[in-house]
Formats: C-alpha cells, structure tokens, sequence
C-alpha cells in the first residue's frame, strides 16, 4: 500500500515524536512523506487562522502528490505544535485523515476545528475531544510507546524520583509547584530536552517516574515513562479521557488526587520495593501488548481501509 505521511519534519526532537513514530511503524508499506516545511510559506504565515495562501504557490495536497509522481492509496496529515495545513483534500479522490494531536490544547483545538471539514477521517489523540469533529468520522487514537526506543534497560535504579519535560513556570505552573514539593521531601531529579535512547535510561534508572499533565490530557509522558518499566505515578484525570479505560490504578500505574495524595504515595512506593516494581512491570507488559505506535498504525488502516 501506497502511503503519503505529511508532518513538520524540521523539529529538533522531530525522531522522538509520534509522527515520526508513525511513520516507522508503517514500515511494512511504501510510505512518502512531506514536511510542511518544504512549502514556501514555512516560516512567513506561521499561526494565522485562516491562511493567506499566494496564489500560485504549491501548497495544495494535489501538487504534493505531483512531485511525488506516483499513485497514493492513503494520505495522512498529522497535526503539529503551530498551525499548518494542506488545502484541497475536499477534491482529493484518495482516502485521507488527520491525527489531531495536541487538541486539548485552546489554540489549536480552534485550528483543527477550522480545518475538520477537509478530511475523510479524523483521529484525535484525546477521547473527550472526539466529538467536537463529525462523529460520524472521527476516532480516537491515544498517543503510545515505540519498544525499540522507549525500552526497559536493566540499569541499577539511582533515582528515587524523575521528571523528564518542560518546566517553564510561566506555561506550567502547577507542574513546577508539585515539582518544588517534591524536591522539599524527597531525592528529585528533572531533565529537560532529554529524547529517545537518553530518555529511556533516565526513566529505567528511576524508581518512579512524576507525570503532569498541562491541562488534564493523555500525554506522551504515561506511556513512555511504563514502556521503561519503571513506576509512573500521574495526575488523576478526568474519567471521559478514557485513561481509566487504558490502565487501572495501582495495577498498571499509581494515580494521585492532590499534593497530599501525591507526597503519601511517594513515600509509601519508596519504601515498598516489591509492590512497586510489581505494579512497574506489570504497566510495562500492558503498554507493550496493546499500546505501541504499530498497534496505532494497525488502527488506523483497519479504519482507513474498511470501504477501500
């Protein structure tokens, strides 16, 4: 099968990503991708809504296709950080779709909302945010884990605590106030701009792995972080995410309430060696039974392809 992938290509951590993760896990296929930074405006129009798109410049799907010079069964255009987007999918004779990634997010739940009516199917990362495109094609598609990168290495455990991510205070306030707290109890460590193999150490060699969210999300962080099989202790979101559905508490991973509930289950899974390595290993083994990029991939066929 013929596969075009459209991504932003350009990201420095663009080989930690999901679309890149996407793209490997459709190795069984002949997959193309373009990056929206080979479009001329790349740079120029960046987080205008709508776009002002010249004419004459070749940003449409169609002129994709053409410098390819070849026949696609699937297009696929996944969502990034800032706002961009091919036009003419609606006169495209190819099944297409999107993967909304970061939909929870004001600004580009707004962009993706715009653009929705372009496609044939959408995908959204987050589960309460499905229906906010046409029911009828939309789906949910969580972020996952790729084994051969997020792996369990069989380091000895030198942290007690790890966080790996983003710690600007003025994007994550709360994250950085439950990370001080921390920090006042316990031996924390925080990395940032840590990827792929790097990221995988850290989280092997942590006997608990913090997770945030920024606003009550599925992140990247949940799966990755058990992937490691090391211990993930997160932020108790909502039931309509659907994470409820994907893992159970104290089985998979550990979820907490509030800072009290937070600090009491650091200290309780610190000092309980066997219980937190069982819950470890056991999230480990669900993420890479059921939640890897490749079952994602497999997903998105299955749907992709029903009518084909």
């Amino acid at each position: 099968m013929n596969i075009l992938l459209i991504y932003l290509t350009s990201h420095p951590a663009i080989s930690s990503s999901p679309p890149y993760f996407l793209e490997k896990a459709l190795k069984k296929h002949q997959v193309e991708v373009f990056g929206f930074n080979e479009t001329p405006y790349w740079g120029d129009l960046r987080h205008k809504l709508p776009f002002y798109i010249p004419k004459g410049l070749p940003v449409s799907v169609q002129s994709v296709i053409k410098k390819f010079n070849k026949r696609f069964d699937l297009i696929i255009e996944i969502t990034t950080a800032m706002q961009y987007h091919l036009t003419g999918y609606k006169k495209l004779p190819v099944t297409n779709a999107l993967w909304a990634l970061d939909v929870y997010r004001f600004d580009q739940r707004k962009f993706m909302l715009w653009l929705k009516d372009d496609f044939d199917y959408i995908f959204s990362s987050q589960k309460n945010f499905v229906d906010i495109f046409n029911p009828a094609k939309s789906f949910w598609l969580p972020y996952a884990c790729d084994p051969e990168v997020h792996k369990k290495f069989e380091l000895p455990k030198i942290y007690d605590i790890v966080f790996v991510g983003n710690t600007n205070i003025d994007i994550y306030s709360e994250r950085v106030r439950l990370l001080k707290l921390i920090a006042e109890k316990f031996n924390l460590k925080v990395f940032n701009n840590v990827y792929g193999a790097d990221l995988a150490k850290i989280y092997s060699q942590a006997k608990i792995v913090f997770n945030k969210s920024a606003d009550g999300e599925i992140n990247m962080r949940i799966f990755e972080a058990m992937s490691c099989g090391s211990l993930l202790i997160t932020d108790h979101i909502k039931r309509e995410t659907g994470i409820e559905y994907l893992f159970q508490d104290k089985q998979h991973l550990v979820f907490y309430d509030n800072e009290k509930d937070l600090l009491e289950k650091i200290d309780y899974y610190l000092k309980h060696d066997k219980e937190r390595e069982k819950i470890a290993l056991c999230g480990h083994m669900e993420v890479i039974q059921k939640h890897t990029y490749e079952h994602r991939a497999k997903t998105m066929l299955k749907i992709m392809t029903k009518n084909i």
